[in-house]
């Protein structure tokens, strides 16, 4: 979906969550196409309207197909804005996407925001065994509450994500929300979480570039201030030399 803007000055690329779709971003789109900046969103594979034979209703197989997409998004974006800036804008998983988008080409973006920015969890490399051993057992498309659950992303439980009843009255009542990922998915998950951690793979083309974190400070998705740390030290390893943070209180998700 592609947002227009009076006189544009920049372009927003926008990355959705886990479980969501791009049309939970619209109001906050056309606010900022009120205020001069293009905004295109697309579906995750397996989410929303991109849903096909190949990638099926709340499947995600791969963390590189899914960052390639914003690539090509990005490309799709200058050829038709060839002399806009583009900056990102990456939700809780989005966020994941965002920072890994970097890895490779960090150079044609001009800025980053994250929210609800996901930290790196250190057990993940345990839920990524276990849920290797599931499937060589079971089909891609099978589901374990259990892994839900210990993901943060238990099926019936909306309650992290704000303490405004009519936010999760929202989610509950929205057909094209998902309640639970199959076990395939939350892999894909975890992959992207654990590449955060992987340094070496960032090449850090632009290491001027404004990167921008905002979180909720009861987000339980941030890891609070040690797993809030923990990213901002990551980014600036990595090269990063302008990372700012937002912690905003009593906010969730």
């Amino acid at each position: 979906a592609v947002f227009p803007a009076e006189n544009p000055k920049g372009i927003v690329q926008m990355m959705h969550g886990a479980l969501e779709h791009k049309e939970r971003y619209y109001e906050f789109a056309d606010f900022l196409a009120s205020h001069g900046y293009v905004v295109v969103i697309s579906d995750n594979r397996g989410h929303g309207g991109s849903v096909s034979k190949d990638d099926p209703w709340g499947l995600m197989r791969s963390i590189p197909r899914l960052v390639d997409d914003q690539v090509l998004v990005t490309k799709f974006i200058k050829q038709k804005y060839p002399s806009l800036s583009v900056s990102l804008f990456g939700h809780s998983f989005g966020s994941i996407l965002a920072r890994l988008y970097l890895q490779q080409h960090d150079h044609d973006v001009n800025a980053v925001a994250l929210t609800g920015t996901t930290n790196y969890v250190p057990i993940v490399p345990v839920g990524l065994m276990i849920g290797r051993l599931f499937l060589t057992i079971f089909p891609e498309t099978a589901k374990w509450s259990y892994l839900s659950k210990i993901s943060g992303l238990a099926p019936g439980d909306h309650e992290w994500l704000s303490y405004n009843p009519e936010n999760i009255q929202k989610v509950t009542n929205d057909p094209l929300m998902m309640d639970e990922y199959p076990v395939r998915s939350l892999q894909t998950l975890w992959q992207g979480d654990f590449a955060l951690k992987q340094t070496r793979r960032f090449e850090c083309h632009n290491p001027n570039l404004p990167i921008l974190s905002l979180v909720g400070a009861d987000d339980k998705f941030s890891g609070g201030e040690k797993g809030l740390a923990d990213t901002l030290s990551t980014l600036k390893k990595i090269g990063y030399r302008h990372v700012k943070s937002i912690r905003e209180p009593h906010m969730k998700h």
